[in-house]
């Protein structure tokens, strides 16, 4: 049945194919986008792009190629020539390296030069002739990242060595789920000459809203009409997908086709529980949607009690107000106001042979976007250029307060080091990672008015209850799990500076 003339469309909004012109540019992805192409078009090797199951890394990564195969207006840009990698799961070394030259055009594979070397050196003359003779910029772009095997990882690096005085010869582009991350950092020789990870996250409600009226107006040519979902709609779209971009369209599509069963325009709070509750078991039902509605009594209660949901000032709690714009915590009492500000930085870090900045600061602020660069230049106007920091170089690090707590009030969090020196700490943190043994780790950097700035190595898991948090340090080495403390107070006054969330 073709709904398009019934709802004002006039094509598909909610395709599960990756459509690039459904991409709705969100400052992550255009942010990652021109990050992507820069680094292409410096040549600069390989870069990495994580996220989870859904949150937009292939409609990303088409909408690059389709980026990258528009003619460009500057006749002095060398052109583009991209090849993509579905499916990176190999058996073989060999099979890799035929399947690369397959694609790169390379034929007429004889059985002698069918040998790794034979076809590495093949590779080798065709980049040369194409980067140095034609002037041509060739990519590789690999999807499903995490499917990688750690032989073919081995030939990618080598990949990396082709290259002239001046630039790499061949540009990688890895899209990836979060658990190649943790390949990537043991192979510490390929890990050092990642040049851009970026992190895709799931949308915030707002972005969620903005992004499926986005789509509607595609479909519609851009023609002015009636969002097809009430607020309430939006809301509990929302808590059904926790804003993962697959899951929303996969929704949003079942909840257009019951809009057409029933002849409905607008899709409300029940319309949309109906559509989630045929996908999800009776269980789910009776006891998520119970709490769903819950959150809405709660969050109309907010309302009539004049509680901002922005979560700047909470005028319904007297006692204690945030104020994020300038990061200071006051109290209170008697019509008496105490100010205890927040530091200005978190302290100083030095760039060591093996630090890029980039990756420090994702490791300490859990996003490197440019508004978080733009902080670090204005405290460090000496940094002339990001990519070239001279070993020894002491970096300070603003205090920049996350707009949302990674970890809220109830969350159980394992520490495994903390103190106040936020170099000494780091350090502990970096040399961590390579340790067989543990799990992944995260930096958390926290302020309050007891105890003030502090710093800690963490398990990288919240825990809702302590027997699964004593199960996760049972499981540590004993001499790590000595060490180990169970935070599970968090004053309501305590501010976060790395603003990555953390999973159950």
């Amino acid at each position: 049945m073709n709904y398009y003339n019934i709802l004002n469309l006039k094509k598909e909004p909610f395709s599960n194919s990756p459509e690039p012109e459904f991409l709705f540019q969100l400052s992550q992805y255009s942010d990652c986008l021109q990050k992507l192409e820069l680094a292409v078009r410096l040549r600069r090797g390989i870069n990495v792009v994580i996220g989870d199951i859904g949150t937009g890394k292939t409609t990303l990564c088409r909408k690059l190629i389709q980026n990258f195969s528009s003619p460009s207006t500057d006749s002095a840009e060398a052109e583009i020539e991209t090849h993509l990698l579905l499916d990176p799961a190999f058996n073989s070394a060999a099979e890799f390296l035929q399947t690369v030259s397959l694609m790169l055009g390379i034929k007429d594979l004889n059985e002698e030069s069918k040998s790794e070397w034979h076809l590495k050196e093949k590779i080798k003359d065709y980049l040369f002739d194409k980067g140095v003779d034609e002037k041509r910029i060739v990519v590789l772009i690999i999807d499903e990242g995490q499917k990688i095997p750690e032989n073919c990882l081995e030939i990618l690096r080598e990949f990396l060595n082709y290259e002239t005085n001046k630039f790499k010869l061949l540009q990688i582009i890895i899209f990836a789920q979060k658990e190649f991350q943790t390949v990537l950092e043991k192979k510490a020789n390929l890990f050092d000459r990642v040049n851009l990870l970026f992190h895709i996250r799931p949308l915030n409600f707002k972005q969620m809203k903005a992004m499926i009226n986005y789509r509607l107006s595609v479909a519609r040519d851009f023609e002015k009409s009636l969002s097809l979902f009430s607020w309430g709609g939006f809301l509990a779209i929302y808590l059904a997908t926790g804003g993962y971009p697959r899951k929303v369209v996969f929704l949003c599509h079942q909840i257009v086709l019951k809009m057409i069963i029933r002849g409905k325009n607008i899709a409300g709070w029940f319309l949309v529980r109906s559509c989630r509750d045929e996908m999800e078991s009776p269980l789910y039902r009776k006891v998520g949607w119970a709490l769903a509605g819950l959150l809405m009594i709660i969050i109309a209660g907010i309302s009539v009690s004049a509680i901002t949901l922005q979560g700047i000032n909470v005028t319904a709690n007297k006692k204690l107000k945030l104020v994020s714009a300038d990061p200071v915590v006051s109290k209170v009492k008697n019509d008496e106001v105490h100010e205890v500000k927040i530091p200005d930085n978190l302290g100083k870090i030095s760039m060591t042979k093996r630090r890029t900045i980039w990756w420090t600061l994702n490791n300490i602020y859990g996003d490197t976007n440019p508004w978080i660069m733009d902080e670090i230049l204005k405290v460090n106007p000496f940094l002339k250029n990001n990519d070239k920091i001279m070993i020894g170089t002491k970096i300070t690090l603003p205090s920049i307060p996350a707009d949302d707590k990674p970890i809220k009030q109830g969350d159980i969090v394992v520490s495994l080091e903390s103190g106040q020196d936020l170099e000494k700490m780091y350090n502990i943190f970096r040399n961590n990672p390579d340790e067989p043994k543990l799990p992944r780790l995260a930096f958390l950097s926290f302020w309050n008015k007891k105890k003030g700035l502090e710093f800690a190595v963490v398990i990288d898991k919240k825990f809702k209850d302590i027997k699964s948090t004593e199960q996760a340090v049972g499981q540590l080495p004993p001499e790590i799990a000595a060490g180990a403390k169970i935070i599970s107070q968090w004053d309501a006054d305590t501010v976060f500076f790395n603003r990555r969330a953390m999973r159950y």
